[in-house]
């Protein structure tokens, strides 16, 4: 078994929290919640980030990669299956309402289904996209001016898209303004190979740039410097174009559009990266339980999704008001239970690979 990489482990807690933190919102409408909520569209970014520092720095074994991934595709048909239950029941979706071919859809093809919210299932498909890729650039990396051609095609994929949302935000700001026509992009998304899942290809690529290569800067305060200071940029960087497109500096109840696709969430995201690359904790009790939090991570992913539809409602009885303290409390009521049935589930044989993969 390979050796845990304490650095890794502690982003991979950051960005569970953060991708809970921003689902089944009890947020009130302050500047503070909209700060927060800006932040946690650098959770996904960075669960890539770290995936691809581990996998490429593992030899390449095609055969056993594309069982891992087939078994990935398999393992999202299961819990699509198993959210069918809970999520219709809790919204009142009756099932018997949806034909089969619909439900085959749904299951097999990355289909959907009116009430019944997976939206978090994104992320899943992402990763297959991703590891269908893997091998081309793995075999990229073996060569001479490997790191470079990887840095290049990260760099391009995080331009085609999040370049691209940025620019095209700038030329939409100058049509209204009058100064230009209107100037749409997307007939420029022939020149993007990589699909939609270009950035997190990009962020995927940069976190295995990063990893196998000498600290950022030259050293580890360098480094640390850097990385604070990209955080500092993409933060309110974040929020100040989620102000710019909702017209409003505090948390409205709406997501960010094309969250995902902006440059400050590049900055944030790496920014983190870089400030807890090589980090340890010297805590053995907070370095035990940032341990068994990084490793059930994609099962705390799939379980708390059920926890938040059965629980949420419920919660948000309990207080008078939100605010940013009892978003905090949900988040923590749903790792908390996720992360002992993954625990449970992980000694059960078969169904354990539900919740590792």
């Amino acid at each position: 078994m390979q050796k845990r990489i304490e650095y890794l482990d502690i982003v991979k807690v950051i960005a569970i929290f953060l991708v809970v933190f921003c689902h089944f919102v009890l947020l009130a409408q302050t500047v503070p919640a909209n700060l927060l909520m800006s932040a946690c569209w650098s959770g996904v970014p960075m669960f890539f980030l770290v995936n691809g520092a581990l996998l490429f720095t593992r030899p390449l074994r095609l055969k056993k990669h594309i069982s891992k991934t087939l078994a990935i595709y398999l393992v999202l048909v299961v819990w699509r299956l198993i959210y069918l239950f809970p999520v219709g029941a809790v919204s009142r979706v009756p099932l018997s309402g949806f034909g089969k071919n619909q439900i085959f859809l749904y299951l097999f093809a990355f289909g959907n289904l009116d009430g019944i919210g997976i939206g978090h299932l994104w992320f899943i498909e992402a990763l297959l996209a991703v590891y269908l890729l893997f091998p081309l650039f793995r075999i990229c990396f073996s060569h001479p001016l490997g790191r470079k051609l990887i840095l290049f095609f990260a760099v391009y994929g995080l331009v085609m898209t999040n370049g691209m949302t940025a620019l095209q935000i700038l030329l939409d700001a100058l049509a209204a303004a009058g100064w230009i026509g209107t100037f749409p992009l997307s007939s420029l998304n022939v020149l993007n190979p990589f699909g939609t899942y270009a950035n997190m290809l990009g962020f995927f690529l940069l976190g295995a740039w990063i990893h196998t290569g000498p600290a950022i800067g030259g050293s580890r305060r360098a480094q640390r410097l850097i990385g604070a200071g990209m955080a500092v940029l993409g933060l309110p960087g974040i929020w100040g174009v989620k102000w710019y497109l909702s017209g409003t500096p505090v948390w409205d109840g709406i997501l960010l559009t094309e969250g995902y696709r902006h440059i400050p969430v590049i900055l944030l995201a790496l920014g983190v990266f870089l400030l807890c690359r090589d980090l340890t904790i010297k805590n053995r009790f907070l370095s035990a339980a940032v341990r068994a939090v990084a490793k059930r991570t994609l099962g705390i992913y799939y379980l708390h999704w059920v926890f938040g539809w059965l629980l949420v409602p419920y919660m948000a009885l309990l207080f008078p008001r939100f605010s940013v303290g009892t978003n905090v409390l949900k988040t923590f009521a749903l790792i908390i239970p996720a992360l002992l049935c993954t625990v449970l589930l992980e000694k059960i044989p078969v169904v354990r690979r539900l919740v590792t993969g």
